[in-house]
């Protein structure tokens, strides 16, 4: 073979394989929302952490990829605290306040179709 049959083939498999990549590995295929704990203690200790991880084709998370969340807080408002509310890595934080009761929280991630809630319990600190 030829030097520019050589180059030729080799710009042909490297094509294939970025336009591969790209594909499988580095497009978001679903939303999964890991959170830290569903009870939140009334002290000053106590946060949960809700993200949101974009999983490409395999499984794992998509390198170099943010999902865009929205948190938006149904129930339970004057219960908690924002700590931080990431909307381009798709993170909050929240810790309670003062005072017991139930918080919902729905996710809506820009790769998502429908929104998910997620319901956190405040109980008293018994320790």
């Amino acid at each position: 073979m030829s030097k520019v049959e050589i180059y030729f083939t080799v710009i042909v498999l490297m094509s294939l394989f970025a336009l591969l990549a790209h594909q499988y590995i580095f497009s978001i295929y679903e939303v999964e929302y890991k959170i830290s704990s569903r009870v939140l203690y009334l002290n000053s200790d106590s946060k949960i952490v809700l993200e949101a991880v974009p999983v490409n084709s395999f499984g794992f998370r998509a390198p170099f990829r943010n999902s865009y969340t929205k948190f938006s807080i149904i129930q339970g408002k004057d219960l908690i605290e924002i700590e931080e509310n990431n909307y381009e890595k798709g993170i909050l934080i929240i810790k309670a306040k003062a005072e017991p009761g139930t918080v919902v929280i729905r996710v809506k991630s820009k790769f998502s179709l429908l929104p998910t809630e997620f319901e956190i319990k405040i109980v008293p600190n018994l320790a």
